[in-house]
């Protein structure tokens, strides 16, 4: 005599369930968490740029200067100026901003000639990004 073969089960079980709404769950949860920090800001746009002279200047080994006009108008050349190497726009900011950038990719701001230091008591020179006022570097 044969044994019956067990029937295929119609129909999701408790875990199976809790496992699925679980995953909707955190889907839910991540989902617009994620779209929350896309809002480019200026500020961004123009960090963006600093961090991309800051990997030429560690590729290419040597010092680079930055300049970002208050238009987004930006320049990368070579210390001296004379060698333009890139240039292209970014988002308008407040002021123009002059960075000379080392081959260890840390920024100093530099003055309109590029042998002019300026004030750079309100700058981190690992970031490359001003400080906030009152804030020490």
């Amino acid at each position: 005599m044969r044994t019956p073969l067990p029937r295929p089960r119609a129909g999701l079980t408790l875990i199976e369930l809790l496992v699925v709404l679980a995953l909707l769950a955190i889907t839910a949860t991540v989902v617009p968490m994620a779209r929350r920090g896309t809002r480019a800001t200026p500020g961004d746009a123009r960090q963006a740029v600093v961090q991309d002279a800051r990997r030429d200047a560690i590729r290419r080994g040597e010092t680079l200067r930055l300049r970002i006009d208050t238009d987004g108008a930006w320049v990368l050349a070579a210390r001296d100026g004379a060698a333009v190497l890139t240039t292209g726009r970014t988002a308008p900011g407040p002021a123009p901003m002059s960075l000379r950038i080392d081959p260890l990719g840390s920024c100093r701001p530099v003055g309109d000639r590029a042998d002019e230091e300026a004030d750079a008591s309100a700058f981190d020179v690992l970031s490359c990004r001003a400080m906030p006022d009152g804030a020490a570097p």
